[in-house]
């Protein structure tokens, strides 16, 4: 059937070639030039070869630090907003959606890179959370849409995100400069300072590169009392964030070069940026969160790398050594993730009418409703995070651009560990105990697994704790890969790759505490193992027809994958809710791996100097997807398992005009990610139960994402749209611009498996609501003045505060939950200072 591209090629291209003709009769002379200096040219390393990104047979968005600058970009939250058919989770997880392929469980979807080094993380604890690298020093970003496996193995399934770092010269000097003053309405100001610099120390055989950057941002949400809804803290969600790095570039011949360097990124958030509904009224600017502990810490990283490039004539060999370590600090509502399960799991109240319950509820959706005698009632939640991930890969690839042949080879290997602690603490839960429910809890649980001030008394856990969860993970991964492209004539290429992986996944758990204990008098302390080992391929096909120097169409096929894993035990207390839910052996130890199969095609031509333009549609078949299950009921806590089939499809257009002064950028994607099939298969899906054969998932369902916390829907939006218009001037002698960018998100029209009332095993008693569409306005304005420019700006101008995004506590239907809820940062102004110099 290749005859179908071919001809769809073939009237694209007369189509285009029409259009083009029309154009340069039509089009007046001379007008493409402007303070951009016309459209510009991104050279890019996608393939892993340096080439034009008009010329790259991949829908790829590709970010210079110029162009990061002009837009206000300051990390990868403001990246997806420029990007089509890419959303990211503003909820803690940082979890990037390509094309709707993002789960709430297992290994991540998107590879994250930072030059050649991936780092992104799987979900091991209930709180995953993807480091997100700040956007200063950058040579630029790409964000690669459909599934990389080939190339960038396992986790790549529905695209990658790469951190392209400005790189030391032996030739050049230059000073790189940025600083930003703002304020938020209703909240804080914030600063950020940042400077790099590169020099040549033995003028064409050593040279370095050192940057620092710092920045804080101010808070904008208080907490309040939630008794007396008073303020008692605020502008709590602050944060200071640090970046540092050192590089140097060592020439010794001109076909060796030696690139070592070390990164290092820390930021201390105080607080979420999450606020109650139930205490807040966003029309008078008051976001305020009734949560009594705080909900953040410390996250810092540092990346040693050693890069070694060897020139061969014709070919060249490239090595990657380097190491990751990261530690992060961070929470959940703790205090109302145990007074649900109090007053509803131990409790057993439904009403303040029940026998013994006349202190119910102890929370519910207008806020907490503790005795007086317990007021100030905490059991803070903690979260310790790790990763250590060793990784080597050496690849040997072409590098004659002229040649018909172009081709690479390589080798990976991988060990990455990653920690999960998670910890329950309480300093009086006799008290809460006897006061509620008239005994005491080692009386409840059957022994007594605690311990408060000092573990003395229990040494096994830390003190104070009453649920304690600690999981290890070591993910091995040894792969071969390859790609090879041969040009049969000069407007005709076909690629094919494949890389085969031999994939290991082991996972060591402990348990301990009241709030694990079985109830039966055995000991709490608990420990178990899984593990997963696989052999999987991604292989890739494509066809590129370079039509003539402005048009590129091409077609495609290429598979992504995740490796499988596992699950720790969930509590006893779980079990009539895992029954309900179709699980009645309990949650599955081990989960499979998943795979997506993309089949794409798309176009990239150029007309003149004003207008470039990228378009691509796709359909991709998800098996087998990783998806957290979120237990309905009392239990409240989460365990992956594999959730039938999905597809997503779609296509999304790029464009950059010139219009004289004006500058136009549009970035729009159309994705629809939907199950294809009930899950499990034979689920039954209405009606009375008469077997235990309940829906987790049904036809036609929304994908949910990671952002789909805690019984929300986070189902990625059918569109996404971002349009800029940008108009340049001269201010005097200055060169000055003036821009406005908005971007949309559109609502879901499909129900996702907690909203479905057909999925027994998932559907949330009606409390999940479907997010509202989101739009953001921004303007800037600038002057330059030689080397630097100073620009003001107002983000979220018309001070938008649209739900984007919510968590609701648990519920076992008799009462509605508590419900914690997401927006972006309130109208901010601001200047902006750069500098580029030598």
């Amino acid at each position: 059937m290749i005859w179908l591209p071919l001809a769809a090629v073939g009237i694209v291209g007369a189509t285009m070639q029409a259009a083009r003709a029309a154009d340069q009769a039509g089009a007046p002379a001379g007008e493409s030039s402007t303070a951009r200096g016309g459209l510009q040219e991104v050279v890019v390393t996608a393939t892993r070869h340096e080439e034009s990104l008009s010329k790259v047979p991949i829908s790829v968005t590709a970010l210079t630090q110029e162009s990061m600058d002009q837009l206000g970009i300051k990390d990868f939250q403001d990246v997806a907003r420029f990007t089509p058919g890419v959303t990211i989770d503003n909820s803690g997880t940082n979890a990037i959606s390509i094309r709707g392929i993002s789960s709430s469980g297992g290994a991540g979807t998107t590879g994250i890179y930072i030059d050649d080094t991936p780092i992104q993380m799987r979900s091991v604890g209930f709180n995953p959370d993807d480091t997100l690298p700040k956007t200063f020093d950058l040579q630029r970003v790409e964000v690669l849409r459909g599934p990389q496996g080939t190339l960038f193995g396992a986790g790549a399934e529905g695209g990658a995100v790469r951190y392209i770092l400005t790189q030391p010269s032996v030739t050049k000097a230059d000073t790189y400069v940025r600083s930003e003053v703002s304020y938020t309405q209703y909240g804080q100001p914030s600063a950020e300072f940042g400077i790099a610099r590169g020099q040549p120390v033995v003028d064409g055989t050593f040279g370095v590169r050192a940057s620092i950057w710092y920045r804080y941002d101010g808070g904008w949400v208080d907490r309040v009392d939630p008794t007396t809804a008073a303020v008692v803290n605020h502008n709590i969600n602050y944060s200071n964030s640090i970046m540092a790095r050192l590089a140097a570039v060592w020439q010794p011949t001109s076909s060796l070069t030696i690139t070592p360097s070390l990164l290092y990124q820390r930021q201390d958030k105080h607080d979420e940026s999450t606020y109650w509904p139930a205490y807040s009224n966003l029309d008078k600017g008051q976001f305020n969160t009734a949560t009594p502990e705080r909900i953040g810490g410390p996250d810092a990283y540092y990346l040693p790398a050693l890069k070694i490039q060897w020139d061969l004539g014709g070919s060249q060999i490239i090595s990657n050594t380097a190491y990751f370590y990261r530690k992060q600090l961070t929470a959940y509502q703790g205090t109302v993730y145990d007074l649900s399960y109090w007053q509803s799991s131990v409790g057993g109240c439904t009403s303040n009418q029940d026998p013994g319950c006349s202190w119910f509820p102890l929370l519910d959706a207008s806020g907490i409703h503790l005795p007086a005698a317990l007021q100030g009632t905490q059991t803070p939640n903690i979260m310790t995070n790790t990763q250590k991930s060793y990784t080597q890969e050496i690849r040997w690839q072409s590098s004659n651009p002229t040649s018909k042949w172009n081709w690479t080879a390589g080798l990976f290997w991988q060990l990455a560990k990653e920690g999960s602690i998670e910890e329950l603490r309480s300093t009086n839960i006799d008290q809460v105990f006897n006061y509620l429910f008239g005994f005491s809890p080692s009386a409840y649980y059957v022994g007594n697994f605690y311990s408060c001030p000092t573990n003395v008394a229990y040494p096994s856990i830390p003190a104070c704790d009453i649920y304690y969860n600690n999981n290890t993970t070591f993910d091995r991964q040894i792969a071969a890969f390859g790609e090879l492209s041969y040009s049969f004539t000069d407007w005709f290429r076909v690629t094919v790759g494949e890389r085969i992986a031999r994939t290991s996944f082991s996972l060591n758990h402990y348990a301990d505490g009241y709030e694990n204990s079985p109830m039966d008098g055995t000991p709490a302390a608990g420990a178990a193992t899984a593990s997963e080992k696989e052999t999987p391929n991604t292989p890739k096909v494509t066809l590129s027809f370079q039509v003539d120097p402005q048009d590129l169409f091409y077609a495609s096929y290429a598979k992504g994958f995740r490796v499988g894993g596992g699950n720790a035990p969930l509590p006893s207390y779980c079990d009539q809710d895992l029954i309900n839910a179709g699980y009645p052996n309990g949650a599955p130890l081990n989960y499979k791996s998943d795979a997506t199969q993309n089949f794409e095609v798309g176009s990239k031509n150029s007309f003149g100097n004003w207008l470039k333009i990228a378009t691509s549609i796709y359909y991709i078949k998800w098996n087998d997807i990783q998806q957290s299950l979120y237990v309905a009921g009392n239990c409240g806590l989460q365990f992956t398992d594999n959730l039938g089939q999905a597809v997503a499809w779609g296509g999304d257009i790029q464009a950059q005009m010139q219009f004289g002064p004006v500058h136009v950028d549009l970035a729009t994607g159309y994705t629809s990610a939907r199950f294809t099939k009930d899950a499990p298969n034979g689920c039954q899906t209405q009606g009375p139960l008469v077997a235990e054969v309940p829906c987790l998932a049904s036809n036609g369902d929304a994908i949910s994402g990671q952002e789909g916390i805690n019984y929300a829907p986070g189902a990625s939006p059918p569109w996404t749209v971002a349009v800029g218009a940008e108009y340049a001037f001269k201010l005097g002698q200055r060169d000055a611009f003036v821009r406005a960018d908005w971007e949309y998100q559109s609502r879901n029209t499909w129900l996702a498996a907690v909203q479905d009332p057909h999925n027994d095993g998932t559907y949330f008693y009606g409390y999940s609501y479907t997010l509202p569409s989101t739009s953001f306005t921004s303007v800037r304005g600038g002057v330059s003045f030689g080397a630097w420019q100073l620009a003001a700006f107002c983000d979220n101008l018309f001070d938008s505060h649209t739900v984007n995004n919510y968590a609701l506590g648990q519920t076992d239907g008799t009462y509605t939950p508590q419900q914690n809820a997401w927006t972006f940062r309130p109208r901010t102004v601001g200047l902006t200072f750069t500098w580029h110099g030598h």
